[in-house]
């Protein structure tokens, strides 16, 4: 990754962080979809330069990174990010500065949800009572997450869900491409 942008989120008395994420993640996530290729692989990934596990927060800060300027020209934050203009500050496209502290991917954690959901979803696929079910599930515990998150609006059932990031950092760039939320488990971004 050698070029990027920042984004950063204004809260006002008015419209708050977490408002704001959702907004802003939601328009570059549709903006990462419409320039996917044949692959579902997507050029830029995303660093969050705030992102605190320990805080559970993800800061006020988005950096879209991408192999070369002409990717970040061709995805246009400024047009999908237009509509929230007086919530956001957008830089101009930079390099990657020469000294980075590290490589990290950012990544998509999706626990397995609560009990009372999977025992509905285990109902349905098994034609059985979601009591049945729920007795069935009894035993496995429920899993949460403490990971920071943003909501985000489901474009195939319109159902909001919370989209949980995780952070590890590792020891070599690697550049396999990015899903449609810019993360990767794979594929690092330069941390600086």
């Amino acid at each position: 990754m050698k070029c990027y942008l920042d984004i950063t989120l204004l809260p006002s008395a008015d419209i708050d962080r977490h408002f704001l994420w959702e907004k802003v993640y939601q328009q570059i996530h549709l903006g990462l979809v419409e320039i996917q290729d044949g692959n579902g692989k997507i050029p830029l990934g995303i660093a969050l330069p705030d992102y605190s596990a320990e805080k559970h927060q993800l800061g006020n800060k988005l950096r879209l990174l991408a192999e070369t300027e002409a990717q970040l020209e061709r995805f246009n934050a400024k047009q999908w990010l237009s509509r929230l203009s007086d919530y956001v500050h957008l830089t101009g496209i930079r390099n990657v500065p020469d000294r980075i502290k590290t490589h990290a991917c950012y990544y998509r954690i999706q626990p397995k949800s609560s009990n009372a959901r999977l025992a509905r979803r285990k109902a349905k696929r098994e034609n059985i009572s979601v009591e049945q079910a729920l007795s069935a599930l009894e035993k496995f515990p429920e899993q949460r997450s403490n990971a920071p998150y943003v909501w985000i609006k489901s474009l195939s059932n319109g159902e909001k869900f919370r989209l949980f990031l995780g952070y590890v950092e590792v020891s070599e760039p690697v550049n396999a491409g990015f899903n449609a939320y810019g993360l990767s488990r794979q594929s690092s971004v330069p941390i600086f």
